[in-house]
């Protein structure tokens, strides 16, 4: 899920990283219609802010331009919770790294990892020239 802040007149400040498929981004000021880019929004209101609005929106601001995307400690959603409570902190990232999903995550890793290296050998065996063309 993709979290920004709305800061009023249309506009949201959010990390762009992973946003639109990338793995880099920076934090933005756009449009609302921009943040969705199709998909439907909704609002989280049920945790209060540990600021006043204009001083989320003051920190949401001081942001933009930022571009140290990284998607297990510095995402879209530690952005928002920095700009709300002053904590920088995601809730997807600590359920996915609670013991039973990151399990299953890195076994899923791994059967990957040896389904790729199997069809490399595969492909090499075919054609001992593939590796250099894929570089």
């Amino acid at each position: 899920m993709h979290h920004g802040i709305y800061i009023g007149d249309g506009r949201v400040v959010h990390y762009a990283g992973l946003a639109r498929g990338q793995f880099r981004g920076r934090i933005e000021d756009v449009s609302l219609a921009q943040f969705a880019n199709g998909h439907a929004v909704w609002t989280r209101s049920s945790d209060l802010p540990a600021f006043a609005p204009q001083d989320v929106i003051r920190r949401a601001r001081s942001r933009v331009g930022e571009n140290r995307y990284r998607i297990l400690r510095n995402n879209c959603e530690h952005f928002c919770e920095w700009c709300l409570r002053g904590e920088s902190r995601s809730y997807q990232v600590e359920r996915f790294l609670s013991p039973g999903p990151a399990l299953s995550m890195m076994l899923g890793v791994i059967s990957l990892a040896a389904a790729r290296r199997t069809r490399f050998e595969n492909r090499r065996r075919q054609n001992p020239f593939t590796e250099w063309q894929a570089i």
